[in-house]
């Protein structure tokens, strides 16, 4: 089995564990009534957070299942019409299922948002070929981009993402002035975990792209986009601490570029890491009573608000991502260094059972194999078994 099929058997787990949540299941009066008041329901708009939700959950299972047929050699035609058709009928079948959920609550909508995700998520594997042409005619005759290289835009896309939450746009111009207000002197506030969460993540981008000849225009492109959308996005606004980071990281990807790339590495991976279990670990005050620590995998997530689990799982996806890919490019032993990180994420979590306001979950610990998969799917054909 390569990497990319258990990747996209990955998502389909997910997709029905998180569909299917808490697997109690109870006949309704009238399954036959249940299954009509469903298809007949025409509200389709279920709030921001759900629908943000019903569109990302299905986003990966596209993109990595278009893939992994294309490594079968299915054409792309065939391959997307077989990934929005089954992914459509499996998105059905679970709001089916979930009659017989009484905690969870079937509805049409969640279809339609699903094959939103699904569609977006073939319009990303679509994207990839195109852009590694394109990326291999940056590079030098006979050089061609770093397996790794695919993962890092990967990555930086993903720190985009998190500066355009929640994406949802506005053209009002008042917006954009209270957007811009922060930066004034009157009311400038600084922010030094806003500024070094900005900083440090733009510097881990720096190795990770050091090979390809546009990195450095890439990433002020990157940053601009940032801004503009922080201008445009509702309740984003450009702060001191952001334009600050900004200006730091980039500093610190070009002083990188100028020395040596192992040296380099150690230090970003060590700042990395060191950044994120500071996170993980605030606000440093430890309680007698602890919490208990959740077992399950994403169950963390379907509960509360879902715009801020999401927020807040894409935030560990950036970290644990950044701190994996580097320490790959330290070591032949890629499976140890996810085995080493795995173990360090578990610790913390564990910790958080006495800290306040956090909430103990296993997710973030599964976070970087799904990175060291992605790892082995950059290398063609990859196999995981033979």
């Amino acid at each position: 089995m390569t990497a990319l099929r258990a990747l996209a058997l990955l998502c389909v787990a997910l997709v029905v564990h998180g569909s299917l949540y808490p697997w109690r299941f109870a006949s309704p009066p009238s399954f036959g009534g249940a299954l009509a008041a469903m298809l007949a329901d025409r509200h389709w708009w279920t709030g921001r957070g759900d629908v943000i939700g019903n569109i990302v959950l299905f986003v990966p299972l596209a993109a990595i299942g278009q893939l992994a047929l294309r490594e079968s050699r299915w054409t792309p035609g065939l391959g997307a019409v077989v990934v929005l058709s089954g992914g459509t009928v499996l998105a059905f079948a679970l709001q089916v299922l979930q009659i017989a959920v009484p905690a969870r609550n079937a509805a049409l909508s969640d279809v339609l948002w699903n094959a939103v995700g699904l569609a977006l998520g073939l319009a990303i594997a679509a994207s990839i070929e195109p852009l590694r042409r394109v990326g291999a005619r940056w590079h030098p005759a006979g050089r061609g981009p770093a397996r790794t290289e695919s993962l890092a835009l990967a990555l930086a896309l993903l720190w985009l993402a998190l500066q355009w939450w929640p994406f949802v746009p506005t053209l009002d111009w008042q917006h954009v002035k209270e957007a811009l207000k922060p930066l004034a002197p009157s009311t400038a506030r600084w922010s030094w975990p806003g500024f070094v969460d900005t900083a440090l993540a733009l510097a881990v981008l720096g190795p990770l792209l050091r090979a390809n000849p546009a990195r450095g225009p890439g990433l002020v492109a990157l940053c601009g986009l940032a801004a503009l959308g922080k201008l445009l996005i509702v309740y984003q606004a450009l702060t001191p601490q952001f334009v600050g980071g900004c200006l730091m990281g980039l500093a610190c990807c070009a002083a990188g570029w100028r020395a040596g790339d192992r040296p380099v590495r150690w230090l970003t991976v060590a700042a990395a890491l060191a950044w994120y279990t500071f996170d993980e670990l605030r606000p440093f005050r430890w309680t007698e009573l602890g919490r208990p620590f959740q077992w399950l995998p994403f169950v963390a997530s379907l509960q509360g608000s879902m715009l801020s689990n999401l927020l807040s799982l894409c935030w560990n996806l950036y970290w644990l991502g950044a701190v994996l890919l580097l320490a790959t490019g330290l070591t032949r032993h890629a499976g140890a260094a996810t085995c080493a990180l795995v173990a360090w994420v578990l610790m913390l979590e564990g910790l958080q059972t006495h800290l306040p306001g956090r909430t103990p979950d296993v997710t973030p610990a599964l976070l970087p194999v799904f990175w060291w998969l992605a790892h082995r799917a950059a290398s063609r054909h990859a196999p995981l078994m033979r």
